[in-house]
């Protein structure tokens, strides 16, 4: 074992970072899945598996920096939430390797799905529209470090790198999230929505992108019981019906088997972008009565999915050096390294939430946040 140089501990941002982990997946909890997943009774004293929970999403946290110093920083910030921990031994950097590797990525994503759930129902403005919860689809890309195991695991087209695909279902306004999927790039967002059906439902609007418009899925969606507004194409053929008092429309989605079909309603709107130029987009919903669903409300309405796409520039810059790439060589490690990344998000959203209201602002990002936190820093006393 070795013992690495010391890493400065002292930041609160660090503490409150540290200390929001466990807060947000308490030691119990992480036994819990740990136990779930076969991983708890592994005979490792220096790294026993719940260490090793809180290590993956800790790595985030010091993103690039080395496994020892990761777990220097860590055992650190456990000292001052926990008030202690017992062993002062720093591991090496392969001994992190190989409890990673015993851990797996299983208890990460059961701990990632314990928080995937809505916020209560308070019917604040901004999660909540005309009685319907706001839920909003988005993905995003991550780079993977080149490997036999990534790149079998994650082929991308045309012999370029391996890359992961991730899509989110985020509820709007607290941005918590509701479910996530991951995958090659080689498997389209609607395949991963697909896999994130369950998690709709009645009582829910969903906003989606025109990335995601398709008779099947749409189809399979509203037959969740939950609300529909996605943004299709302008190559899309959708044929008037009939219009409506507000200048939308009824119209039909096709599918690909004869006579196959559904009605939805159609809004269509402008949209002016900072050139100056006009772009007409295209709604189609399940919502079809225009007194209900007025089409200028439902045109303001999608344009809340936006907060989503706030989210992946969270995931993908906020906590990530620039043009930076998981660290794992094996699929197994890049998927554990994934679901990390979505825990370490739930457990971030109070602290933004909580400097949200301190800044008198209806939302804000990890940046701000932690600028704020820092602030106080400079102030309070050390713990």
């Amino acid at each position: 074992m070795t013992e690495p140089d010391s890493v400065s501990s002292d930041r609160l941002t660090d503490h409150v970072a540290i200390g929001l982990l466990v807060t947000a997946f308490p030691e119990a909890a992480v036994h819990e899945v740990l136990d779930a997943t076969g991983r708890r009774h592994v005979r490792d004293r220096a790294l026993p598996a719940h260490l090793m929970v809180y290590l993956t999403m800790a790595m985030w946290l010091e993103f690039g920096k080395g496994y020892e110093r990761v777990l220097r920083f860590l055992l650190s910030g456990l000292r001052w939430a926990r008030g202690g921990w017992p062993d002062d031994t720093i591991p090496t950097g392969g001994a992190v390797s190989r409890a990673r590797e015993r851990l797996g990525p299983e208890p990460l994503r059961l701990l990632f799905e314990r928080t995937a759930k809505p916020t209560a129902a308070d019917e604040r403005p901004e999660v909540f529209w005309r009685g319907l919860r706001k839920v909003a689809v988005d993905g995003a890309v991550f780079d993977l470090p080149s490997s036999e195991g990534n790149t079998a695991a994650f082929a991308a087209p045309g012999g370029v790198p391996p890359r992961a695909r991730l899509v989110a279902l985020a509820e709007c306004g607290s941005l918590t999230l509701l479910g996530a999927a991951f995958d090659s790039v080689d498997v389209g967002e609607p395949a991963l929505v697909a896999r994130l059906l369950d998690r709709l439902g009645p009582g829910m609007v969903v906003l989606a992108d025109r990335g995601l418009a398709s008779y099947e899925l749409y189809t399979a969606a509203a037959g969740t019981g939950a609300q529909l507004v996605w943004r299709v194409p302008g190559t899309f053929a959708l044929p008037v019906l009939g219009r409506l008092e507000d200048g939308s429309y009824l119209s039909q989605l096709r599918g690909k088997g004869r006579g196959e079909h559904v009605t939805v309603r159609v809004v269509e709107y402008s949209v002016t972008g900072d050139d100056g130029a006009s772009e007409l987009r295209a709604l189609v919903t399940t919502l079809h009565d225009p007194r209900a669903a007025p089409a200028l409300e439902l045109a303001r309405l999608h344009a809340d999915r936006w907060r989503v796409e706030t989210l992946f520039r969270l995931v993908r810059v906020d906590l990530r050096v620039p043009g930076g790439v998981l660290r794992s060589r094996s699929a197994q490690g890049a998927r554990q390294e994934l679901w990390a990344l979505l825990c370490l998000y739930q457990a971030l959203r109070p602290l933004i939430a909580h400097t949200a209201v301190i800044a008198g602002a209806d939302r804000v990002g990890f940046p701000p946040a932690a600028h704020a936190v820092g602030d106080s820093a400079r102030t309070a006393p050390s713990p």
